[in-house]
């Protein structure tokens, strides 16, 4: 059997797995995570933070929160969300604290959750811990002291799809979470059919019923939550598309997802344009919060 066969689309398995490597087109991609360390740790030693709290029994079902800054707006103020990336499969919350610096200092309170890793965890369990660190954060508002009516979620990469697959469960019990006001999926993956087609799946033993359960792109979000997607300019064909078809479905549905281009970006850096306070990604979340607080008239 020839090695050249097409085994997605366009792709052979060595193209279909060199799109989603995004570490061969990064060649120093350790100084990155090396950098979003040092930067998080320096934040966390700046700002108070609730570390740790544990949503459930496993010693990954952790989440770290960071309380807004503005008292005045306590007990009123939102709540963002984070979600890390590292493929369903590496890196933690705490490699990305510093992603909240901007949020915090406009008195928005933020959470970074950690979740259970393939392939000791399947993806029926990784996006189960998602659903119930979120389960939590409502059940712990008031001690918390933000606004369950004014929750918002962000993610990068898995993250991005773990946000996703999240808004569209929670779109799907109305009455066991709130709704979402907005999301922002940052390199997200919306299909999991090329990446249980590509070498990912040594790890993650994605089956096909896990494949149509967790595809963000056959359970959308509520269609009053807003929508902000983006990608780097740089990063492969496969992501790109992810996003446009993605973006397509939610246009098919009536939606207006709001997408900001990086044309410089690539996969790993997309994390220093998030935690620049003036990037126009971070200034369009911003937005998105601000408009729901006006609503709420907060």
């Amino acid at each position: 059997m020839s090695t050249d066969r097409l085994v997605y689309r366009q792709y052979t398995q060595e193209e279909l797995d060199r799109q989603y490597n995004v570490r061969l087109g990064i060649p120093n991609f350790q100084a990155y995570f090396d950098r979003f360390s040092t930067l998080a740790e320096a934040f966390r030693r700046s700002v108070a933070i609730q570390a740790d709290l544990p949503y459930g029994d496993h010693p990954l079902q952790t989440l770290d929160y960071f309380p807004a800054a503005a008292a005045a707006d306590a007990g009123n103020a939102p709540l963002l969300l984070f979600i890390h990336g590292g493929y369903w499969r590496s890196l933690d919350k705490s490699d990305f604290s510093h992603v909240a610096a901007s949020f915090v200092a406009a008195g928005i309170n933020v959470a970074l959750i950690n979740y259970r890793l393939a392939p000791q965890a399947t993806m029926d369990e990784t996006t189960g811990d998602c659903r119930a660190a979120l389960h939590y954060l409502v059940q712990q508002a008031s001690s918390l002291r933000f606004d369950p009516n004014q929750m918002h979620l962000a993610g990068h990469s898995a993250g991005g799809h773990l946000t996703a697959a999240l808004a569209g469960a929670t779109a799907s019990q109305p009455d066991a979470f709130p709704a979402l006001r907005s999301i922002c999926c940052i390199s997200g993956l919306y299909d999991l059919q090329p990446v249980a087609l590509s070498y990912l799946n040594q790890d993650l033993h994605l089956r096909e019923a896990e494949i149509d359960a967790h595809s963000p792109l056959q359970h959308l979000p509520a269609s009053t939550t807003q929508v902000i997607l983006t990608v780097g300019g740089r990063e492969s064909d496969a992501f790109h598309d992810q996003q446009h078809r993605y973006a397509q479905a939610l246009t098919a549905c009536g939606m207006t997802p709001r997408i900001v281009t990086l044309p410089a970006a690539h996969h790993l850096d997309v994390i220093d344009v998030l935690a620049d306070g003036n990037s126009e990604l971070t200034r369009a979340m911003h937005e998105a919060i601000q408009a729901c607080r006006v609503k709420a008239g907060t």
